[in-house]
C-alpha cells in the first residue's frame, strides 16, 4: 500500500497572499457574472500583472489551463453547496422550529468534530496560522449559528406561550370562567404559566 501524500498545490494555491483578493473576485465572477471563462481569465491575468507590478512581486501567472481546473473545482464545490442548502432548507420547511434546531445543532456538531479532525491531521504536517486562523472563524460561526438557531427557538416558544394566555383569557371571559379555571388550563394541558 502506497503512503497517502499531499496533493501538488495547484498553479492557483501557489500565488502569494498578496493575491487573495484577485482569487476571490475570479471566484465571485465565475459564479455570478453571464461574462465567459475566457474574458474572466483575461481580466484575472491582468489585474495579477498590475499587482506585481505595483508591489513588485515575482510569481508565475496561472496558464488558462489552471484556472480552468480551478473553476471546475469552484462550481463543483458550489453545486455540492447549494445542493446541500436545498435539502437543509427542504427538511426545516417539513418541521417546525424546534426540529431545525436539532437539524442545526446536530449539523453544527458535525462540522465541529471535521474541523478539529482537519485541525489535528495537520498538526503532523505543518499547521499554517491562515489555516489556523480559517477554523477558528469556521468554529466561531458555527457558534453563532446554534445561538441564533437557539434564540429563535426561544422566541418562538414565547410567541406561542402568549398567544396561548390570551386565548385561554379571551375564553375563559367569555365562559364565565375563574382566573384560577384560566391558570390551571394554562399550567396543565398547555404547560404555560401565568405572567
Amino acid at each position: 500500500m502506497t503512503p497517502h501524500t499531499r496533493p501538488r498545490p495547484s498553479a492557483i494555491d501557489q500565488l502569494p497572499e498578496e493575491c487573495e483578493a484577485i482569487v476571490a473576485w475570479a471566484a465571485q465572477e465565475l459564479a455570478n457574472t453571464p461574462k465567459s471563462q475566457t474574458e474572466i481569465y483575461a481580466e484575472f491575468r491582468m489585474k495579477l500583472i498590475a499587482l506585481q507590478g505595483e508591489l513588485g512581486l515575482a510569481f508565475d501567472i496561472p496558464h488558462f489551463s489552471s484556472f480552468n481546473r480551478h473553476a471546475l473545482r469552484l462550481a463543483k464545490v458550489t453545486h455540492r453547496l447549494q445542493r446541500s442548502q436545498m435539502i437543509a432548507d427542504a427538511v426545516v420547511a417539513r418541521t417546525d422550529g424546534e426540529d431545525a434546531d436539532k437539524l442545526t445543532q446536530a449539523s453544527t456538531r458535525l462540522l465541529k468534530t471535521i474541523i478539529f479532525e482537519m485541525m489535528e491531521n495537520a498538526a503532523d504536517d505543518g499547521f499554517v496560522p491562515k489555516e489556523a486562523h480559517q477554523a477558528a472563524a469556521a468554529l466561531y460561526r458555527l457558534s453563532m449559528a446554534e445561538n441564533v438557531s437557539t434564540q429563535r427557538r426561544q422566541k418562538l416558544q414565547a410567541e406561542i406561550a402568549s398567544q396561548a394566555r390570551e386565548a385561554v383569557e379571551t375564553v375563559a371571559k367569555a365562559k364565565g370562567l375563574s382566573d384560577d379555571t384560566a391558570q390551571e388550563i394554562l399550567s396543565k394541558i398547555l404547560g404555560v404559566e401565568k405572567a
